[in-house]
């Protein structure tokens, strides 16, 4: 879809008909749970007893096997019902239309926003994880369950030719990595697209977290604009 310019922030520059724009932004959401002391405890005890038989032990991290989805957990089924609305709520405001227009749909039911992957993954001390990104998905979650210190994202810039040359001289923040500080509780909202990292983690403690890999659902009857329409 082609946005007009004038849609975006403009500055007027010395009192002229002269605008500079502010264009491309990236919308990145970061939400507290209302009910998180209610379950971080269950779902750090649940992710802990996985981890024990079902486990996937990579060299900077660990995770769980299968996905959270299936495990029939009521905390794990309570935060991934909240997370869709949350998703949902994050692209209606920065679209600022409901999802189901945005595709020429005629109900909220036509659209759905849903999981297609869900894991834990626990850090201990010397932990990381490289700049990364998660194909075919919408929007990445990640919700902060437990950690001794903060929950650190790191995330790149997403303009892919800011690397091609230096000139010595930025004017737009080329390159810049941006660190969101998270604490248990905290859900992170980005593009699938969007390059992110885990800075290294040092405490004694683990640093338990949860992600979605979430998608959007369509009813039959929803025929998709082309691209643009």
């Amino acid at each position: 879809m082609t946005t007009a310019a004038s849609d975006k922030l403009e500055t007027p520059v010395n009192n002229s008909s002269a605008r500079l724009l502010s264009l491309f932004a990236t919308p990145v959401a970061k939400i507290p749970c209302p009910f998180a002391e209610d379950i971080n405890g269950n779902l750090s005890a649940s992710v802990l007893h996985r981890m024990t038989t079902e486990v996937k032990d990579l060299s900077f991290k660990s995770e769980t096997v299968g996905n959270l989805t299936d495990w029939a957990d009521p905390e794990v089924d309570r935060l991934t019902a909240w997370v869709l609305g949350m998703a949902r709520t994050f692209v209606e405001t920065v679209r600022r239309e409901p999802l189901h227009l945005a595709v020429g749909a005629d109900s909220s039911a036509d659209v759905q926003v849903g999981a297609l992957r869900s894991w834990a993954s626990v850090y201990r001390s010397g932990d990381n994880h490289a700049a990364h990104f998660h194909p075919n998905t919408a929007i990445s979650a990640i919700y902060y369950v437990t950690s001794a210190g903060s929950c650190d994202l790191e995330l790149t810039d997403p303009r892919t030719n800011v690397d091609v040359f230096d000139p010595g001289i930025t004017f737009a923040n080329e390159g810049q990595i941006v660190r969101v500080g998270c604490r248990p509780g905290d859900l992170l909202l980005l593009p699938g697209w969007m390059k992110h990292s885990v800075p290294q983690y040092d405490d004694t403690d683990v640093r338990i977290s949860i992600a979605w890999n979430l998608a959007y659902t369509f009813s039959s009857d929803v025929a998709l604009r082309p691209a643009g329409g």
